[in-house]
């Protein structure tokens, strides 16, 4: 299996991956490629194979349709960089369905969306085949679809539905937005925010780290102190 990542910019540093590989070799039991799609390899464990970016004039989550330019033969899996590996993951290999796309469910937002926000999230993706629709279609009209999605879980939700396959609840939750329909917050409400921890899920999700908070803009809604007690795990 192929379990690859992707570091562009300067928002995560080589540690991050280097984290992620060490998480990976401890909770996934199998053989198994670890591959870093970056543009600056420097300071990252040298079994870490490193996979150039492409020269093209992408910025932040955009560059994970990337991933899908050309099929694969090969059960791939994605991580995102600001997750945390908990337990085993050897299994879930078992979700990769050839030419489909699965990815996450946020069960944390069991609340009513807007027309361009998505319950999917794709700090995980697991697949095989020919999913190279879900860049040629988007590569053809970048500009119309970063400027009418805010990221690519919109633009896979509503564009390439039909694609898509979700991982199992009870898997993975959200660092900064909750668990389930019974255990969540929603960004915008009136509370601050609660750090959530459940040990027995495989993975947790940082989606928002470094996000600014839409009250005060020098603030983070989640920074470097929610990962305060997961030492542990990497």
């Amino acid at each position: 299996m192929n379990i690859i990542c992707l570091k562009w910019g300067d928002k995560f540093s080589h540690e991050h991956v280097n984290r992620l590989y060490r998480m990976v070799c401890k909770n996934f039991h199998g053989d198994f490629n670890f591959i870093c799609h970056t543009e600056n390899a420097n300071g990252i464990n040298r079994n870490v194979i490193i996979q150039p970016l492409p020269d093209y004039d992408l910025e932040n989550w955009w560059w994970k349709l990337t991933l899908f330019e050309y099929p694969t033969k090969t059960s791939t899996m994605f991580l995102d960089l600001d997750i945390v590996i908990q337990n085993n993951i050897t299994h879930l290999k078992n979700l990769c369905v050839e030419n489909m796309l699965c990815l996450i469910k946020a069960y944390w937002k069991p609340y009513d969306i807007t027309e361009f926000d998505t319950k999917l999230n794709s700090s995980i993706m697991i697949w095989s085949g020919d999913c190279t629709d879900m860049w040629n279609k988007f590569e053809k009209n970048q500009d119309y679809y970063m400027l009418k999605y805010n990221g690519i879980d919109s633009y896979l939700d509503h564009d390439q539905n039909e694609k898509l396959l979700y991982i199992p609840r009870d898997e993975v939750y959200s660092r900064l937005y909750g668990i389930d329909e019974n255990r969540y917050w929603r960004a915008g409400d009136d509370i601050e925010p609660n750090y959530f921890f459940e040990k027995n899920y495989n993975i947790c999700i940082f989606n928002g780290w470094r996000r600014k908070t839409d009250k005060i803009k020098n603030r983070f809604l989640l920074d470097d102190e929610g990962y305060r007690g997961f030492e542990q795990y990497y």
